[in-house]
């Protein structure tokens, strides 16, 4: 009775931390996206009703396509009032987490940024979604929920 107890508070908090760093020397935003793969696991297999089997040797071949469709949906990125398209960079895997990569080029200089992350929200009611900013040499955090789910930052 022990055992089955014990799994149900093993993971009973539901959060992703999300990094954008703009690198003028570049030109571009870097965007690294960290999640549990169970949770993201399961979020794709309700959107799409296929079993994606994340890190195992079962994984569909086109999960790639998969993520970048529900990432477009879920994750957008404004930069001095324009709409960005970003691009997917692919994924990795490292023990119980899925790390995301993006990046958005051709950046002349950051005044504005707002990011709008609902990733997750559909399947976990309390997910919350942290974004670490490092941008113009500043450093800012915010922390994204299904009632707030986008961010608006200024700089000088």
């Amino acid at each position: 009775m022990a055992l089955v107890c014990a799994s149900f508070t093993l993971h009973k908090y539901y959060v992703s931390m999300t990094e954008i760093k703009y690198v003028p020397e570049k030109k571009e935003i870097q965007i690294t996206m960290r999640l549990f793969i169970d949770d993201f696991d399961k979020v794709l297999g309700d959107q799409f009703k296929k079993p994606f089997a994340l890190a195992t040797e079962k994984e569909l071949k086109e999960t790639d396509t998969y993520i970048n469709f529900y990432l477009q949906q879920n994750f957008r990125l404004r930069v001095n009032d324009k709409d960005l398209k970003w691009h997917f960079l692919g994924k990795e895997y490292e023990n119980d987490i899925v790390y995301l990569f993006a990046e958005v080029s051709d950046i002349t200089g950051i005044q504005s940024i707002e990011v709008q992350n609902r990733m997750l929200f559909e399947v976990f009611k309390d997910q919350q979604n942290y974004i670490k900013f490092n941008i113009n040499s500043q450093k800012k955090t915010a922390i994204l929920t299904k009632e707030n789910d986008r961010e608006l930052l200024k700089y000088e």
